[in-house]
């Protein structure tokens, strides 16, 4: 439990840290709340984002069979049908006491799902509302390409989660003051750059390259690219031509019509494989690697999974120091406190601004032996304007925030980068109640 403690308060300590460092910059440049340049929030049609509950996906994922017949296969497996169902209609009630609250301002509001959600709600609305946590929040910000059009979530189970993407637990508590808050221009508008994905393969895979949603599919796999080469019937098996430099003309190109406020991630979809993949920092030059993936993320994402995969454990902190001491003849403290006063020193340098230009990118369980990564020198982990993938796996994917994913096998190749147009608009507000 302290480790997780430990691990908490590292994200919590750095969170404020760029938070502060971030107003700071808005108070230097003028940029603040109540400066009358920057735009007002226009709340005349609101969409509100519903979160997917359990009780919704089990009941998707068995044909929306009758309750009674769910309840039955749940408590057979051994699912806490009563805690689901309580859940379930918490979130509904918490749904319904926003838009009520919004109706009562006299807004026009219309309610989507995942299943719902599309381009056609997305462009009648003046502000799109996810009500959940930050999966339901990353799924209505992925799918919002205007620059200009906020994203503003409220937590439904602020006591279960802590929902960093929304507003603070307060405007959970008090939902009406909040949109009131927001309604008087009580608030500061924030940029969160995400990332672009560019998919370049051939003309006749160009098609394949489609969204399947992780959330709603029971069961999920892609059908492995099968390799003419490695057919029994293939006269010869000649080794794969890992030269990239030179793209070939008869290629297609699409841009993936998902931004990443999160991370993307591209690996075997089988965690258990070896992910081959070429990778291009910047204009550097290819690495071939073998690793569990690779994870490229943003200032926002920062404080996620790139973070969990690159974070030093105190423990580890501790027996390093106590290297350095005994075989080293390093003079220095080796406690486990100050072991941790390290830990968090180091741990907070992996976050950085949610509205920075650049990336972070993390090669997982990075295999280092032999040849391999070919040629030597890239670093396993570092920031970088650019990041170009090109696959050698048979059964990948390219997944977006965690939600949705695109087949990316063998010879699919993708730029990842961050364009100021992509920007995410959403507001931040104070902790503590504003009256």
């Amino acid at each position: 439990m302290s480790v997780l403690n430990n691990f908490t308060v590292s994200i919590a300590k750095g969170i404020r840290r760029l938070r502060q460092s971030s107003e700071l910059c808005d108070r230097l440049s003028g940029r603040r709340q109540h400066v009358s340049n920057e735009p007002r929030l226009k709340l005349d049609k609101c969409l509100i984002v519903s979160k997917v509950t359990r009780y919704e996906y089990e009941k998707h994922s068995h044909d929306n069979i009758a309750d009674a017949e769910l309840e039955k296969i749940l408590r057979k497996r051994g699912s806490d049908y009563d805690s689901m169902i309580s859940n379930h209609r918490e979130q509904k009630s918490f749904e319904e006491g926003v838009a009520k609250s919004l109706k009562e301002m006299g807004l026009q509001v219309e309610m989507a799902t995942r299943l719902t959600y599309n381009d056609e709600l997305i462009n009648w609305c003046d502000v799109v509302v996810p009500v959940g946590g930050d999966g339901t929040f990353l799924l209505a910000a992925s799918r919002v390409r205007d620059a200009n059009k906020p994203v503003i979530g409220f937590n439904s189970a602020p006591h279960k989660s802590v929902g960093r993407l929304c507003l603070p637990t307060w405007c959970s508590n008090d939902v009406k003051g909040a949109l009131h808050a927001l309604k008087e221009g009580r608030f500061r508008w924030m940029r969160r750059s995400r990332i672009r994905t560019t998919i370049t393969c051939e003309p006749k895979l160009l098609d394949t390259i489609t969204p399947v949603d992780l959330h709603t599919l029971h069961y999920c796999r892609y059908p492995p690219v099968q390799n003419p080469l490695d057919s029994p019937d293939s006269p010869t098996k000649k080794q794969t031509n890992f030269n990239t430099d030179d793209n070939s003309s008869t290629l297609a190109t699409k841009v993936l019509p998902f931004l990443a406020l999160n991370e993307v991630f591209i690996g075997e979809s089988v965690t258990s494989r070896v992910s081959l993949l070429r990778l291009q920092i910047d204009n550097g030059k290819w690495t071939h690697t073998k690793s569990s993936g690779l994870c490229v993320t943003t200032g926002t994402g920062s404080t996620s999974w790139h973070y969990s995969i690159n974070c030093l454990r105190t423990h580890s902190v501790l027996e390093l120091m106590k290297i350095l001491g005994e075989d080293y003849n390093m003079k220095m403290e080796t406690t486990l406190e100050k072991a941790r006063e390290v830990a968090e020193k180091y741990n907070q340098k992996l976050m950085f601004p949610a509205d920075s230009e650049y990336l972070a990118y993390s090669v997982r369980e990075y295999i280092t032996f032999e040849e391999w990564p070919t040629p030597r020198g890239l670093r396993v982990r570092d920031r970088a304007g650019a990041v170009r993938v090109r696959s050698h796996c048979t059964d990948a994917g390219l997944v977006v925030d965690g939600s949705v994913s695109f087949p990316f096998n063998d010879g699919t190749e993708a730029l990842l980068e961050i364009h100021p147009e992509d920007s995410l608009m959403t507001v931040q507000m104070d902790d503590a109640l504003p009256y």
